[in-house]
């Protein structure tokens, strides 16, 4: 474990404290039923890809969590990230990792450019330009690339663009993949890697035990919302990302969310739940959870995920 000593359990027993929740009541809170979930991280290799080094140490530490915690991911790649003169197939190779590790590759488009802002055409380009190395990888495998991940979580400006999007994967093969526990993480991990970056270990571990305190209220907000909307907690998709502050503290927040019940599934099993049936007509520059969107079009209020302390959006947009 990488997180300071004892931190795991401190922290998850003081999460659900908070709630005022022992561990069995935290599992009973769902009705006796289990509460499960898939794991997905964006913007592999690595959210930040300027050191080979980094990414590498990134990338082990994020699949050494992954297999220490029995989870097996999906990651969403931006291809552009691969493309440093001298080192692609070295960060290709990072992606094979993934796949050798017996996690799956989906698409987050070239360049992590976002629907709303950009003409269908271009979008689409993003699309196919963002596969050719992860589509390669999967070949290999005799598999092909399946999921795609909006990049903001954004899905389009209109209902025209959002369906016309969506025939253009279905033609080459892919299912949008949705997130029902979206949350602010790039904000304690921008934050972190400032930190790290002048070797502030203090701010390192404060940022680190705020971020699991913080996706402690993250999980409870996103429980109530499925509660609330289906009568029951669905099969949950977690989104995080491919950076240094997971790459520490992903076990501390795993062993989190099983204290608060949770199995960890794929990212298949997860779509197979009903709820994923549910319409969504949302469109707008506003990046939402798929439980928020099914909110706003039943015409209910999709309400507001926590907020992340204001010291931490300061620290993360600090200039060193």
């Amino acid at each position: 474990m990488l997180a300071p000593a004892g931190a795991c359990a401190l922290v998850a027993w003081a999460a659900l404290a908070r709630d005022g929740l022992s561990v069995p009541a935290a599992m009973a809170v769902a009705g006796g039923a289990e509460r499960t979930v898939a794991v997905t991280l964006d913007d592999l290799p690595a959210t930040r890809s300027d050191s080979l080094d980094d990414v590498r140490r990134i990338t082990a530490h994020l699949l050494a969590h992954l297999r220490d915690a029995g989870i097996t991911a999906t990651g969403f790649v931006n291809e552009l990230k691969l493309e440093v003169p001298g080192e692609e197939a070295a960060r290709a190779a990072l992606l094979d990792a993934w796949l050798e590790a017996g996690h799956d590759l989906g698409n987050h488009t070239h360049s992590h450019r976002r629907l709303f802002d950009t003409p269908l055409v271009e979008f689409e380009a993003e699309v196919l330009r963002g596969e050719r190395v992860t589509r390669r990888l999967l070949a290999s495998r005799r598999r092909t690339p399946r999921y795609f991940r909006h990049p903001t979580l954004n899905t389009g400006p209109d209902a025209g663009t959002k369906a016309a999007f969506e025939q253009f994967l279905a033609v080459h093969g892919y299912t949008v993949a949705p997130v029902t526990i979206d949350n602010d993480e790039y904000l304690h991990a921008a934050a972190y890697d400032r930190a790290r970056a002048r070797g502030d270990r203090a701010a390192m571990t404060r940022l680190g035990r705020d971020y699991l305190r913080y996706m402690g209220d993250v999980l409870a907000f996103h429980e109530g919302l499925s509660r609330r909307l289906f009568g029951r907690e669905v099969a949950q998709v977690l989104l995080l990302h491919a950076n240094a502050l997971n790459g520490e503290y992903l076990d501390d927040l795993a062993s989190i969310m099983r204290a608060r019940g949770y199995r960890f599934i794929t990212l298949d099993e997860a779509l197979a739940d009903a709820a994923y049936r549910s319409p969504d007509t949302y469109v707008g520059p506003r990046g939402l959870s798929w439980l928020q969107r099914w909110a706003i079009t039943r015409g209910e209020n999709p309400g507001e995920q926590p907020s992340v302390p204001e010291w931490v959006r300061r620290a993360a947009a600090r200039r060193e």
